[in-house]
């Protein structure tokens, strides 16, 4: 019987090439460059931090997360959404009655006044009663939406309304919500509490699950469309002077967003678009920023190495900056937006 060895047999590859002198850490980090160099222009993606995340396996709004923003262009209304998902018993007994007193505060309206509440189907929402109907819930949403120009929106309390009328579509279920319109800001925005009961529909009765990709992706997508249906299409102009003020910010910009995506094995090629030189330009100008922060690298005249760390540093940036916003309009005794906690039996001593 004749014996094979051809399964014994292992490469066994040896250590890259160098020149003379250089030590083990030199000659692989210059061979490391090498291939991300050559990766990058294969046009390969990557497979990392910055690769495409898995869609949701789990809660509503999944197959409306994946079909959300498939038709919108460059010119979309632009919308911010701050989420925030409050386990009720963790929060503490007065959370709700809190923050729900806090939202209807004085001084928010156009004119100064106090504000008011109001639901899906009702101009004056009675907040005591929603409280009332939550308090068997496990969780509740807080929302606070913010279109890029909403001061042109006629009315805020409408789009709102029917943003949450397409909400309910996507979530299959009715649902139970608050919300108050806040114009004491230079930027009017809405804060909405969403119970975390499913109402008529699939699951009434159920807690309100949604899903991540939904809360991350699919609200902000819904909202934008439904604000570019109200105020129209950006111009070209309203675009660029947008791109100019990202150049310089110290936070996670739209530029920042696209060279992640651009990005391969965090090397970004600025000649595989060369098609949109003004965009292109930006990016250009942008990366130089970066480079300036510490956050990027330059290759050659088109190859940038991004710190793998630039999208953490730049959201760290962003929050520091809203704090420091925050301290300032407190210093001037202007209205500020804050967070109560109750519930903490701890003493804060401060001075």
């Amino acid at each position: 019987m004749v014996t094979r060895d051809d399964d014994r047999f292992k490469v066994k590859p040896g250590a890259p090439n160098g020149r003379a002198g250089e030590g083990n850490g030199q000659r692989a980090q210059r061979f490391v460059s090498q291939v991300l160099k050559q990766v990058s222009k294969s046009g390969a993606k990557a497979s990392g931090a910055h690769a495409a995340r898995p869609a949701s396996t789990f809660g509503r709004g999944r197959v409306a997360a994946g079909r959300a923003g498939h038709t919108l262009a460059v010119t979309a209304r632009r919308v911010v959404i701050k989420s925030r998902y409050v386990v009720l018993k963790k929060a503490g007994a007065k959370s709700v009655s809190t923050h729900l007193r806090y939202i209807e505060r004085d001084g928010v309206t156009r004119d100064g006044q106090r504000g008011q509440a109001y639901g899906a189907e009702t101009d004056m929402a009675d907040l005591k009663a929603f409280e009332e109907r939550g308090k068997g819930d496990r969780h509740q949403f807080r929302f606070i939406v913010s279109v890029e120009d909403s001061g042109e929106l006629e009315d805020l309390r409408g789009y709102t309304s029917e943003f949450m009328q397409r909400m309910a579509t996507d979530l299959e279920t009715r649902l139970d919500w608050v919300a108050v319109d806040h114009w004491d800001t230079d930027n009017p925005h809405t804060h909405i509490v969403l119970r975390g009961r499913a109402g008529e529909g699939r699951g009434t009765g159920q807690d309100l699950v949604i899903a991540p990709d939904y809360m991350a992706h699919g609200m902000r997508m819904r909202a934008s469309e439904l604000a570019t249906e109200w105020l129209g299409p950006r111009t070209e102009l309203e675009i660029r002077q947008e791109l100019i003020r990202e150049v310089e910010q110290e936070r996670l910009t739209s530029l920042d967003r696209a060279l992640l995506r651009q990005a391969a094995v965090d090397i970004v090629d600025l000649t595989q678009q060369p098609t949109d030189r003004q965009r292109q330009t930006f990016l250009r100008a942008r990366l130089q920023r970066l480079e300036a922060m510490a956050l990027a690298e330059r290759i050659d005249a088109n190859h940038w190495r991004l710190s793998p760390s630039m999208e953490e540093a730049l959201t760290v940036m962003g929050e520091r900056g809203d704090i420091v916003r925050t301290i300032h309009k407190a210093l001037k005794g202007q209205q500020r937006e804050v967070v109560l906690e109750t519930g903490s039996a701890a003493i804060v001593i401060g001075r």
